[in-house]
């Protein structure tokens, strides 16, 4: 399955097929493809789980983009009303409560791509963010971003 989508991805970056592009992409991709068996131990049933788990990780990709446009309009709305007495800008150290590394790093990352707060530091089981306005970090104690990579998390597991 990796190689008919790296296979895929280079037909669809070349823009056009000639034998050279395929035979240079066919090589490339079974390249690729040893790679991720054999150094990241990916399986062909390891490929499987992933594929499963696809809609999932899209759903939570959708939401995530909501949250950004929403965190976009707050921060315009903070920017826009100068008049109004503005909270100063605070650090916030939390558990985040999830139990593996890639769920906390995509917790980290999905902090850092919303508006108005800023991953600054992780910690075995602590994460440090900047947040603009008190008002922006209120809700990372019971993040809504962690409650979902909680679920997919325990998906992965359970």
């Amino acid at each position: 399955m990796v190689f008919v989508l790296l296979f895929l991805f280079w037909l669809l970056l070349n823009g056009k097929v000639t034998v050279e592009i395929i035979l240079v992409g066919a090589a490339v991709s079974a390249a690729l493809t040893c790679f991720a068996h054999r150094v990241l131990h990916i399986s062909p049933q390891g490929e499987l789980r992933v594929l499963r788990r696809l809609p999932e990780v899209f759903c939570y990709l959708m939401w995530l983009m909501g949250q950004i446009l929403l965190s976009n309009i707050q921060v315009i709305g903070r920017i826009l009303t100068p008049g109004k007495k503005q909270a100063p800008a605070k650090l916030i150290w939390f558990q985040p409560g999830t139990k593996g590394d890639l769920a906390k790093l995509a917790l980290a990352n999905s902090i850092t791509l919303t508006p108005g707060t800023v991953t600054v530091s992780m910690g075995p089981d602590m994460l440090c963010v900047y947040a603009l306005d008190p008002e922006f970090g209120a809700g990372l104690k019971e993040s809504a971003f962690a409650e979902k990579l909680k679920k997919l998390e325990e998906e992965r597991h359970g």
